[in-house]
């Protein structure tokens, strides 16, 4: 029987899988990553791609290794030099370098060989261990770890849904069918919201296309560095956070979070682009839209705008994720969660005595930071403490 089964093959699982496998007892034999996907880190780099991003906003020492300094001294080895590997501030590394990084990661701790294809529909409780039904087959293990992300709940605005619906060309960068890559578009594309995602991905499409591109958003643009203040990635804000009621961490995350926001570099590239007449950013918040003939007509607070194909960037549904599979979890062993919907567990992100989370799960013991590569690296130090006691104390 394993020992734990990780329900999620992003960033989170399988960094807490290598953190567990260096820094525990536990060996490959047990432990398993259920994901649909037919590679780790799959839906990862489908979302990075789509949204054109170059540079992460993360620091260069967080990725998905367990020593910090691992990736600044794989950008040093002669076949990996580049003067395009960093960006200021803090070292931010480029994409194709934290992913040729990660993939040495997996391939060096065969992390790969853990990974059972599959999607988890159901979780039972037994006297000493649980039993998952997934889509192939039931796994039976000791414990699970839930680290589901958010890429499978993207916001659309009711007007969207209802131009799709109308066949007008409309979707979303977060959807698992949209493609950047395959975007075919003719005549002008409108591009909603204008996060990091947004910006970025405008851009690439104006580099695709000469037709016109438009960044709508509700707000201007704001320049803010990384996702969350740095103080959140420590004692700073952290012991504070933990004092509070969890109803009052939420407030806290919610306003901690730089949302609409692009880093310094993203911003430059929008000016540069928007002087040489290849993108329009504008500030407006669509509050309709009707179709024409397969066009689209968008109806702003402030004005009206035609366009051929719209991509949103919208985000995703601020909701607790893993839809119907979660509620089934959170009856059969009677866990507790917020107001808001997340779990409320200990500081070691136990949510029972044979669950544990992390990733957006994990934000009202985590803070802000819960659902980044920061956050990953949190949640694997306090899951592998944890899991090391439990291991020790049941030794005979």
């Amino acid at each position: 029987m394993l020992q734990l089964l990780i329900i999620g093959g992003g960033v989170h699982g399988v960094h807490v899988a290598h953190r567990l496998l260096q820094q525990t007892p536990l060996t490959r034999d047990d432990i398993r990553i259920l994901d649909p996907h037919d590679e780790l880190l799959y839906a990862w780099r489908r979302c990075t791609r789509n949204c054109g991003m170059r540079y992460l906003r993360s620091p260069s020492v967080h990725h998905i290794d367990i020593d910090p300094f691992s990736l600044d001294r794989y950008a040093l080895l002669p076949e990996n030099r580049s003067d395009t590997n960093f960006i200021a501030p803090k070292d931010r590394p480029s994409v194709e370098l934290f992913d040729r990084h990660c993939q040495m990661v997996i391939d060096n701790h065969l992390l790969e060989s853990l990974h059972v294809r599959g999607r988890a529909l159901e979780i039972h409780n037994h006297l000493t261990h649980v039993s998952v039904a997934t889509t192939a087959e039931t796994i039976h293990a000791r414990r699970v770890l839930l680290a589901p992300g958010m890429g499978e709940q993207p916001f659309w605005p009711s007007w969207a849904i209802r131009l799709k619906d109308q066949g007008t060309r409309v979707g979303h960068v977060f959807d698992p069918d949209f493609s950047l890559d395959d975007l075919q578009a003719k005549g002008p594309v409108a591009v909603i919201g204008a996060g990091i995602s947004g910006a970025q991905l405008s851009l690439r499409i104006a580099e695709k296309q000469d037709d016109a591109v438009f960044l709508i958003s509700r707000k201007a643009i704001q320049v803010i560095d990384f996702d969350f203040d740095p103080g959140w990635l420590g004692p700073k804000h952290l012991e504070r956070f933990c004092r509070q009621s969890i109803d009052q961490r939420r407030l806290e995350i919610m306003a901690a979070r730089s949302k609409g926001s692009v880093s310094r570099d993203v911003k430059l590239a929008l000016e540069n682009a928007t002087a040489q007449n290849r993108l329009t950013c504008i500030v407006d918040d669509i509050t309709d839209a009707t179709d024409q003939a397969g066009s689209a007509h968008l109806i702003g607070r402030l004005d009206q705008y035609d366009c051929q194909t719209i991509v949103l960037a919208t985000g995703f549904t601020e909701k607790r994720p893993g839809n119907g599979f979660m509620d089934q979890v959170i009856k059969e062993f009677d866990l507790k969660t917020a107001a808001c919907g997340f779990p409320v567990t200990d500081p070691s992100l136990k949510w029972h005595e044979r669950i544990f989370v992390t990733g957006p799960l994990s934000e009202l013991q985590i803070g802000p930071s819960a659902r980044n590569i920061a956050g990953s690296r949190h949640s694997g130090r306090r899951i592998t403490d944890a899991l090391n006691e439990e291991l020790t104390s049941s030794k005979p």
